[in-house]
């Protein structure tokens, strides 16, 4: 199984830093190829977002490399993957909470992280960020943790809750989208599905979401917009 990867990072026009971060690591491990997607936007009505985005992306980005590639082998290791993916959570979280302990800054981010090898995934999500599963059709993968337009599930600023986590597969062709909120507030039903399926080539599908976003402003998103992309290619599962 091979994959296709791309990625959109945009500050917009509202904010005067891009509070998200992403992280997008395609590897072949054991005869395999692994990937990781990630994206972090970190909330925007407390301190330092960026920070804390930042940092969970490259903390989850180093636990990839240090133990995630090693968890991703074998059977059974979409569950085993799951637990230690719940522990380098954990690990961002307390060193979120020791910020606002010892530099008294309190800080928060969503954290929506997908983990594939061959055409299987496993997601963990908290916040309002999503993943999209699209083929002929478009399937968000995720809830968001919204009441009311508060946010009620992240890492850092209000303790952390236990991640959802989502169990999926790929068929040949068929993409897996994470994107933060600014990128999908806007969007129309299935827009994604229309715009970004079929495409094969990768400069081809940078061009597209890079398109994408600049519908969303032309709809009037102001917002940080991110997206990371993985097509699904041929191949042994």
């Amino acid at each position: 199984m091979s994959y296709i990867v791309s990625w959109y990072w945009d500050r917009g026009s509202f904010r005067e830093k891009n509070e998200d971060s992403f992280s997008l690591q395609h590897v072949r491990a054991g005869g395999e190829e692994l990937a990781l997607l990630l994206v972090c936007d970190g909330i925007g009505g407390l301190p330092e977002g960026e920070c804390a985005s930042g940092l969970a992306a490259e903390l989850l980005t180093e636990w990839f490399y240090r133990e995630g590639i090693r968890r991703m082998t074998g059977p059974f290791w979409r569950r085993r993957t799951v637990r230690a993916a719940k522990g380098a959570l954990e690990e961002v979280q307390e060193k979120l909470e020791r910020c606002e302990r010892e530099e008294e800054i309190c800080s928060g981010t969503t954290c929506t992280m997908a983990l594939v090898r061959g055409n299987r995934f496993v997601l963990l999500h908290l916040g309002d960020s999503r993943a999209y599963r699209i083929g002929a059709r478009q399937r968000q993968l995720t809830d968001d943790h919204q009441e009311g337009g508060v946010l009620r599930r992240c890492l850092g600023a209000f303790g952390m809750d236990e991640p959802d986590v989502v169990f999926g597969r790929l068929r040949k062709g068929e993409l897996l989208l994470l994107c933060t909120d600014g990128f999908c507030r806007r969007a129309p039903e299935a827009y994604f599905a229309g715009c970004l399926a079929g495409e094969r080539e990768k400069r081809t599908l940078y061009r597209r979401l890079k398109g994408t976003g600049s519908f969303l402003e032309a709809q009037g998103e102001k917002d940080n917009m991110t997206a990371v992309l993985l097509r699904c290619e041929g191949g042994k599962a």
